[in-house]
């Protein structure tokens, strides 16, 4: 009956440890809403990258037909690459070589675009803060 009572407790403990840590990556990878003042077309937001392995995510919503530019602007340590979800989840970056630090979406779909920023793999390892500057028409 101890072992039994042992097993289930051990059990239980595991299922909240990875409950747990899988909240805690989600978090992690939760994504900054992107929002726009009344009646403009472009915003300027800003995050921070800790390595090349680390990356930081904004949403920002769109209307059916409309274009959204995503530019790396000035005031950062390093060149940034991005990659763009559409609200299917569909990649409509195309992969270029380079860094991919200018990105122009056309005739979007309606809703949420997720923008993934990481460093960019083939200039200096940098970390620190960065501004992109979002203009959706």
């Amino acid at each position: 009956m101890k072992r039994k009572l042992s097993a289930i407790i051990s059990v239980l403990f595991l299922v909240i440890l990875t409950q747990h840590s899988a909240l805690a990556q989600k978090s992690a990878h939760a994504a900054t809403r992107v929002r726009f003042a009344r009646g403009a077309t472009k915003t300027v937001v800003t995050g921070h990258l800790r390595n090349f392995k680390g990356h930081t995510a904004f949403v920002v919503r769109v209307r059916k037909g409309q274009t959204l530019e995503v530019n790396q602007a000035g005031g950062g340590k390093g060149a940034v690459s991005l990659g763009i979800l559409s609200p299917s989840g569909e990649d409509v970056t195309d992969g270029e070589a380079n860094c991919n630090n200018n990105k122009r979406i056309k005739d979007t779909a309606a809703g949420d675009y997720r923008i993934e920023v990481s460093e960019c793999m083939k200039a200096d390892a940098w970390r620190g803060a960065f501004r992109l500057k979002l203009t959706v028409k």
